[in-house]
């Protein structure tokens, strides 16, 4: 099967699962088009992909699952037995349900999805958890993993019934829960507004940014990797909690899996 176009679909607060998938697009040898869903203004995105498309799926997983905002933002995303592939990252602890979520969004929405990996990355969190993870042995293990994509790109007939791709996960999903982790401003904050800008979800207040909802807020931490002046972070207490409870994560090392 030939593809004419490689599009780029992916939730990436932190900016590590798009560089994941910027790097499989070296690997291929078309028009490559990026949809990045994770600014605010993307949750109005509309677009329609044919057989002759090919797309990458990729989102970090929290607390098992797809990212509720991702999930919302993909109603708009269709296909016409569109081929894909699913590459979740996460943070060394486990990513549970998100493949086989991800798997049956992009089924119902049009997909064909041929191939998966679970990606171990920096903890977006905890950044001490897999850090400066994608290493090199994960980089040889992503190229492997576009590599055993192309392949079967190339053996596909999108006029013929295609095996169902198998990936791990439970249904139903497990719990959706959405963690206490909204940051806060620091007297170092300049209220520039860069912030209000990049939040996913339009959790800071544009008029006063040193203010979050956190009802809004979904704990991404894009704020805290966007802020030049270094001034936004978690509370003490909760970043206390939150490394007490991930704690069994820096005790190994988890090795990245594909599915295809």
């Amino acid at each position: 099967m030939d593809i004419k176009k490689l599009h780029l679909v992916y939730f990436s607060p932190t900016g590590t699962t798009q560089s994941i998938l910027r790097a499989a697009a070296k690997s291929f040898s078309t028009e490559i088009v990026e949809h990045d869903l994770t600014d605010y203004v993307a949750r109005e995105v509309q677009l329609e992909l044919w057989k002759d498309d090919f797309v990458l799926f990729g989102f970090p997983v929290y607390g098992g699952r797809v990212p509720e905002t991702f999930q919302k933002r993909l109603k708009g995303i269709k296909g016409r037995r569109t081929p894909a592939a699913l590459i979740a990252t996460y943070g060394n602890r486990e990513y549970e349900d998100a493949l086989l979520e991800m798997k049956d969004i992009a089924t119902e929405n049009g997909f064909l999805p041929i191939g998966a990996s679970a990606i171990v990355t920096e903890h977006s969190v905890i950044r001490s958890i897999a850090a400066g993870r994608p290493d090199a042995k994960d980089r040889v293990f992503i190229e492997e993993f576009y590599s055993e994509v192309k392949k079967k790109i190339l053996a596909i007939n999108p006029d013929k019934i295609f095996a169902e791709l198998t990936v791990p996960g439970n249904k139903p999903y497990r719990k959706y829960i959405k963690l206490p982790m909204a940051p806060v401003a620091t007297a170092s904050c300049i209220a520039c507004g860069l912030c209000v800008k990049r939040c996913p979800v339009g959790a800071i207040d544009a008029w006063n940014p040193r203010k979050t909802d956190k009802n809004l807020c979904i704990g991404c931490m894009r704020c805290v990797r966007v802020c030049s002046q270094m001034a936004r972070h978690l509370p003490k207490l909760k970043m206390a909690a939150g490394t007490f409870y991930l704690s069994g994560a820096k005790r190994i090392r988890r090795e990245p899996e594909m599915y295809i």
